[in-house]
């Protein structure tokens, strides 16, 4: 009875991604199970926009999952259980592909004490300084896994496991633009003002959503990020140039 159970759990685990339609507009694909689930999201993603399926409106990827949106004309039992099947092919052999290197960006940030509300707050969770909380986030090299919340709103992994701490007790009302902020292993620059709980360490400058450029996001899917300390002489040169 123990081999036969253990037999089982072996075969479940390698069974693959999951697919499952997720409504009646939707396909959702969950690499949660998988090596690197984030890179075979990543993976999966980039191609079904090179290469989208006729039944494809648009592939929305997530940290280790993938939804796809289904065309008007594909909301049905037939195109969605033909989809399903395609769709669980891609997906395996999405799996233990490398994603490539996306973009590399150094993002320029102030982390002086009027633009860091938390950053006290942050030192004292972690037990260190101030200085060594700055030095440790800029030493970051960060990966943008998922965007979403709003446009150009890169969550990215990365930050140091001594950097880890919880969201605020209480979110703000409002975060201001550029708004550099972590919470777990995440960090993330708010591109527009909005509620949010994230701990605020920092501002950056520049504009990371543009309406008007295409793309309108400078952070993309799968860019690399940095962060280098600046003054709040040399924010407010740039923040002037916006």
């Amino acid at each position: 009875m123990k081999s036969t159970t253990s037999s089982s759990a072996g075969r479940k685990k390698n069974d693959g991604p999951k697919v499952a339609p997720c409504g009646d507009d939707q396909i959702l694909i969950d690499f949660q199970d998988q090596p690197s689930p984030n890179e075979a999201t990543r993976v999966l993603w980039a191609r079904l926009m090179q290469h989208p399926p006729a039944y494809c409106l648009e592939p929305v990827a997530g940290v280790a999952t993938l939804a796809v949106v289904l065309n008007l004309d594909a909301r049905n039992d037939a195109v969605r259980q033909q989809a399903c099947a395609e769709l669980t092919t891609l997906a395996r052999d999405a799996v233990g592909v490398s994603a490539g290197e996306g973009a590399h960006h150094v993002i320029p940030v102030c982390y002086a004490a009027e633009m860091a509300p938390d950053l006290d707050r942050v030192a004292q969770l972690t037990g260190l300084t101030t200085a060594e909380v700055i030095q440790l986030h800029q030493a970051g090299r960060y990966l943008a896994e998922l965007i979403g919340f709003m446009p150009g709103f890169a969550y990215m992994s990365g930050v140091d496991p001594r950097l880890c701490v919880p969201r605020l007790p209480q979110p703000r009302p409002v975060v201001p633009v550029g708004a550099l902020a972590i919470t777990g292993n995440q960090s993330a620059i708010y591109p527009t003002a909005t509620p949010g709980g994230w701990n605020l360490i920092g501002r950056c400058p520049i504009r990371l959503f543009n309406p008007a450029l295409d793309p309108p996001c400078l952070i993309q899917l799968g860019d690399q990020v940095q962060f280098e300390a600046i003054s709040t002489a040399q924010f407010d040169r740039l923040w002037a140039k916006r």
